[in-house]
């Protein structure tokens, strides 16, 4: 074939398709006729052969089989003894014809295919509606770490039964680092680690279903005293909770060199503070509310004084999306809710529509992440400035709690302080969405005792200048 001095780029397309093609002829050809295949031998006419292959060293024979779709399976047989080798092969290709029958995969993808794979198809029981968002992302966050433990086992059917034997003592070493959680210097609890351990079996069980050869896995749950364990997510103290919101009131105006969108999202946590605390509503159930979620009735009353104060119970629609699910929360938050509305409407100068979240991020004056307006604001967003919040209270007034408090500390302060003012259990745990025994498990530190009249009147007095109302405790309301 005589080539052009100066080709063209249409001529140089169709030489580099015929070298393309001359290759392939080449590839072709040569497979198992220019001595590929030493010894070769039929079992199962071509679709199940043995041969010895020239390319490797090992004097041992192997299968190639056919699995459809012009695709072979090949695999050594470990011996040099062709009768053997035959009988290998055979077993092997009843277990490979098995496997395909069942459904399984015969070219197994990698271990991290496999999990990747595994989280889709939790995504897509999330789509189904089967598992909640915050199911989902509490298992992907646990099947990073899983990612991360079996980067050395390439292929699923290499992980070993006794992997995760070392797997508490690594969690809480090598993958621990507390220079990075400088708000929780512990190592994970042994709940946290039982909560991933089941969530990697999981992800075992469906390898197993999917017939992806992982052997029956052992795994190290921990055995938990639950009367040993400290309080996760402590209520407040009355009197630490009182120092939160007096200093809130001289926190919303702090500065710090704070654009103008910073102030009132600072507005909008400390009202979604006393929200939670006045509701009992975990954290992601109030960012998922929209405003058609609430309806608010307003009464006023009278005081002792002559003043009219206004009286507002809010009716929650807890979304499907939660934890829990859909439930109905009757409580004293409305008038909090109703300031939230009005900061919104002062903000974007209109009232905030029926479907628009109750915390919305509404972006700033030089929004980046347009994409995330409309959104609901992110429990992470809220995380940030309850540390700004601590860190500012010690520093400004030399206060530091002995406790670990957290958003999720104003959940349990709503629990504590109606059972302590004698509301029955059930009633409470009906409104707040727990089992009677899961009250029972994480509240059994509570003061369970029935303050006195004399000292309800008292307590509901003080709570009522730290913005937690208890006038839905009257018989009257």
């Amino acid at each position: 074939m005589e080539l052009p001095a100066n080709p063209t780029p249409e001529q140089l397309d169709i030489l580099q398709q015929y070298l393309k093609q001359q290759r392939k002829i080449e590839s072709s050809g040569s497979y198992g006729k220019q001595n590929y295949y030493q010894d070769k031998r039929e079992v199962i006419g071509k679709k199940l052969i043995i041969f010895k292959h020239k390319q490797k060293k090992a004097d041992i024979y192997y299968l190639r089989f056919y699995v459809g779709d012009k695709k072979y399976k090949t695999l050594s047989l470990r011996t040099s003894d062709e009768s053997l080798a035959i009988e290998r092969a055979l077993d092997h290709w009843r277990n490979l014809q098995n496997h395909i029958e069942g459904g399984g995969q015969v070219f197994e993808v990698s271990t991290q295919e496999s999990i990747e794979e595994y989280i889709a198809y939790l995504g897509e029981l999330f789509a189904s509606k089967q598992i909640k968002r915050h199911t989902l992302q509490s298992k992907k966050t646990s099947l990073k770490k899983l990612a991360l433990y079996l980067e050395s086992f390439h292929r699923p059917s290499d992980i070993p039964a006794s992997v995760l034997d070392n797997y508490v003592s690594w969690r809480r070493t090598k993958n621990w680092d507390k220079s990075k959680h400088k708000r929780n210097p512990n190592p994970p609890t042994d709940m946290t680690i039982n909560k991933e351990l089941t969530d990697f079996k999981g992800f075992f069980d469906y390898c197993r279903k999917k017939r992806k050869y992982v052997q029956l896995i052992s795994y190290p749950f921990i055995k938990i005293d639950w009367k040993k364990t400290t309080e996760k997510n402590p209520s407040f103290d009355v009197d630490d909770w009182l120092s939160i919101v007096y200093y809130m009131r001289t926190w919303v105006r702090k500065n710090d060199n704070r654009k103008e969108f910073g102030i009132f999202y600072r507005q909008i946590f400390c009202e979604f503070l006393k929200t939670l605390a006045n509701s009992g509503l975990r954290p992601h159930e109030a960012l998922l509310l929209k405003w058609s979620d609430v309806t608010l009735k307003s009464k006023k009353e009278t005081l002792s004084d002559g003043r009219v104060k206004e009286r507002v119970i809010a009716h929650i629609q807890v979304s499907p999306e939660t934890k829990t699910g859909r439930r109905l929360v009757i409580c004293p938050a409305g008038i909090y809710v109703k300031r939230i509305r009005g900061m919104y409407r002062e903000k974007q100068g209109k009232a905030p529509s029926q479907n628009d979240y109750i915390f919305q991020n509404i972006g700033t004056s030089h929004s980046r992440a347009d994409h995330f307006v409309g959104q609901p604001l992110s429990d992470h967003f809220f995380r940030k400035l309850w540390y700004e919040l601590m860190k500012d209270l010690k520093e400004d007034k030399g206060i530091e709690f002995d406790n670990h408090y957290t958003i999720y500390s104003c959940r349990s302060f709503f629990i504590n302080q109606r059972l302590e003012m004698g509301v029955a259990p059930n009633f409470v745990a009906k409104l707040v969405g727990h089992s009677i025994r899961t009250m029972e498990r994480h509240y059994e530190n509570i003061q369970l005792r029935n303050l006195e009249p004399e000292l309800v009147e008292m307590r509901r007095k003080q709570l009522s200048e730290g913005e937690f109302q208890t006038f839905d405790l009257d018989a009257s309301s």
